[in-house]
């Protein structure tokens, strides 16, 4: 087979690359969860796990790294089902794929995503996720409560990046336990804590940092998420680089990805307030300079106006106008006069006319009267002729409906006379 020289060429390493580029950057083979069996486990010494998943039908490597499996709370088993999320990557050197796992459940914890599902619809039916009641959050609050573990890294993220924002807030925590059975009414208790009326809090941040789906559990049950919703002061909700979407993130009045995303909605940037003040500052000073320097001109060029050093002068130029406009009104209405006085003239004799119109409607008139009265029966019956009728006055038109011995009734145009018939002959 001869090779066109104008086909491209691809290197080994560049095929791969290629691949690994596809596969790695479309969202259909990322962010998305696995159902499998765990065999070939490896526990390795850098902190590393390695594993193959397997179904009845096909098998594929997994990885799941230190740094993603480190708040792993049970150990991975030969023969365990699991479900898994993550994301296919590409090995270049060996052109293999494998699965990076950032995420692990045993199988049974869809028995905890069912109860989610079904209090999330409860909830939603009562409308707690409405966004029509979610609230926006102050411009500039004054005093930031925040509800979650005090020893936490969330509770210094925090208070760290509101105090670089702006260093004059004031921050009141409400110590809450974020993690364990007793979690959900430690949280729920530090959120109205915080609602207290004489706290005079404007706006709340509740939540923890990164954990589990069992460690972020305590975020999805009905007490804390009716804490969310039942909250008088404007809440967000800040559970920090989950993978699932916890309830109270839907209940609150805004969801943050993290802890300190959740800070840096809650409170504005300082500087950036200052600098915006300088410049609406600058802009308002020079605006008044402008319109003051504008107004003086103007009311230097109205000062110096011949009508304001002789006031009469506004009297006379008006005084003329008005004559002027008199005198454009007299020749206006002279000319119409003269107008309709030449067409009134021209007119012609209205009553001739009216006559000539009566004298040939009169003409017409006694035309139809003559037209009608030569078509009457009386002037047809004065030239001789007659309308026979017989005992029940019905029109005989034919011998046809004349018996002898029938009494008969003839008009003419002058009387009626009675016949009867002695005999009755028919002529072709």
């Amino acid at each position: 087979m001869e090779i066109n020289s104008e086909v491209q060429f691809y290197t080994v390493t560049e095929i791969n690359r290629l691949i690994k580029f596809e596969l790695e950057e479309n969202p259909r083979f990322n962010n998305i969860w696995i159902r499998g069996e765990i065999y070939n486990l490896t526990y390795h010494s850098s902190g590393h796990i390695y594993f193959t998943l397997k179904d009845d039908g096909a098998v594929i490597s997994a990885v799941f790294f230190r740094y993603a499996n480190k708040n792993l709370k049970f150990r991975l088993e030969e023969g365990m089902s699991v479900l898994v999320y993550g994301g296919l990557t590409v090995f270049e050197k060996r052109g293999s794929y494998q699965f990076n796992v950032l995420s692990v459940r045993p199988e049974g914890a869809g028995e905890l995503q069912k109860r989610i599902e079904q209090l999330k619809q409860k909830l939603a039916k009562e409308g707690v996720f409405d966004q029509a009641r979610k609230r926006p959050l102050p411009f500039l609050p004054k005093r930031l409560g925040v509800a979650t573990s005090p020893t936490g890294a969330a509770v210094r993220d925090i208070i760290k990046v509101a105090l670089r924002r702006f260093p004059n807030i004031e921050i009141i925590i409400a110590p809450a336990k974020v993690q364990g059975d007793d979690a959900p009414v430690s949280i729920s208790r530090a959120i109205t804590e915080l609602n207290r009326p004489e706290l005079n809090i404007d706006v709340i941040i509740a939540g923890r940092g990164g954990g589990s789906f069992e460690d972020l559990f305590a975020f999805n049950e009905e007490i804390v998420v009716r804490a969310f919703f039942n909250s008088r002061v404007p809440i967000i909700s800040a559970v920090g680089h989950q993978i699932d979407h916890p309830l109270c993130d839907d209940a609150a009045d805004v969801a943050a990805p993290t802890p300190s995303a959740a800070a840096e909605i809650a409170v504005p940037q300082k500087k950036d307030l200052s600098d915006e003040i300088t410049y609406l500052h600058n802009r308002i000073s020079t605006a008044l300079m402008n319109s003051y320097s504008r107004d003086k001109t103007r009311l230097k060029n109205i000062i110096s106006k011949k009508v304001f050093r002789d006031p009469y002068e506004i009297v006379n130029l008006r005084g003329m106008l008005l004559n002027e406009m008199e005198n454009r009104i007299a020749l206006s209405m002279k000319h119409i006069i003269s107008g309709k006085k030449e067409k009134f003239l021209s007119l012609p004799d209205i009553a001739q006319i009216e006559k000539n119109f009566v004298r040939q409607l009169r003409h017409k008139f006694e035309m139809k009267v003559q037209a009608i009265h030569n078509l009457s029966p009386l002037a047809v019956m004065s030239r001789g002729y007659s309308i026979v009728t017989g005992s029940n006055d019905i029109i005989i038109k034919s011998v046809e409906n004349i018996t002898e011995g029938d009494s008969l009734s003839i008009r003419f145009s002058d009387g009626r006379v009675t016949a009867d018939v002695a005999s009755v002959k028919k002529e072709k």
